[in-house]
């Protein structure tokens, strides 16, 4: 199968002043590492790690834990709490390795700096300007994830997952990443996933709802449809797509448009999924 390309968002970096940027773009001309890496215009913020959590979540010897922006890794194992997903270990091995050399690390901030976790969100970046998220993406031991309001670095990461997908390292070949297709979906394929179906059928209200072949349903929200231009929902019905991202149980509240008798009960699919962003939901050709 192959994927139907579709415009992304192009959203510009955080601005600089104008010397700022000029300086900058001499430096990633005579550095072309810092340009591949993605590293955003400006002097960013420095800090110093103090421990690994994960492949995506630093603490710093200021006390403030980190969630990296750009790139969601695969879950290592937290005993009864949460358990560990394929190349979840290499995935923080990779991240250790990272700051092994110098502990000193600089960050830019995008629109939202702390989730709601009160986790500082951050693009990090090593002595070097090497992109933590780019070194995971271009082997392999994460995906490309954006989370709105910070998209400014979507469509450079998203090139850096590209080199990994075509060359199939690391999630893009491992049998535990294979899309799980919907049909064989439970209630327990909660978390982050990577998941394959058809679209039964497409529904408008102000969400956009697509029906798949297993108990899960796609939701493209009002304030994200702008991150998917350019796309004909109601022709995606009887296709195939891939989808990635975080799928919880469905609530009762959850409204997917259609229309009930009242009185009726309404039925609902057992799961939902929301990508974000156009990177995170592929409709495929066959």
């Amino acid at each position: 199968m192959s994927l139907v390309k579709t415009p992304g968002l192009n959203k510009k970096t955080p601005s600089v002043q104008a010397l700022g940027v000029l300086l900058f773009g001499f430096y990633c001309l005579s550095n072309p590492v810092l340009a591949r890496d993605c590293m955003p215009a400006g002097a960013g913020e420095m800090a110093v790690v103090d421990r690994v959590y994960d492949g995506d979540t630093i603490k710093l010897k200021d006390g403030r834990h980190v969630r990296i922006l750009g790139v969601n890794a695969p879950e290592i194992d937290h005993g009864k709490e949460k358990t560990g997903q394929p190349l979840g270990e290499e995935s923080r091995k990779e991240t250790e390795t990272f700051f092994k050399a110098n502990k000193n690390v600089r960050l830019f901030y995008d629109e939202q700096r702390v989730d709601r976790y009160e986790r500082t969100l951050a693009h990090v970046y090593d002595a070097q300007g090497n992109s933590l998220a780019a070194d995971l993406l271009r082997k392999g031991l994460g995906f490309h994830v954006a989370i709105p309001p910070n998209l400014s670095l979507n469509e450079c990461l998203v090139g850096q997952e590209t080199i990994a997908r075509k060359k199939g390292l690391g999630i893009w070949s491992h049998p535990g990443w294979e899309a799980k297709p919907a049909s064989e979906l439970t209630l327990d394929d909660t978390g982050f996933q990577r998941i394959r179906g058809r679209v039964l059928s497409v529904r408008k209200a102000q969400s956009i709802w697509l029906e798949l072949d297993g108990p899960l349903v796609v939701k493209i929200t009002p304030t994200d449809l702008k991150n998917f231009p350019a796309v004909n929902w109601s022709a995606w019905k009887g296709k195939d797509l891939e989808v990635r991202g975080w799928v919880t149980e469905r609530g009762a509240s959850e409204e997917s448009g259609k229309r009930t008798k009242p009185g009726t009960k309404k039925a609902f699919k057992s799961l939902i999924v929301q990508p974000r962003i156009v990177s995170n939901l592929e409709l495929l050709e066959r």
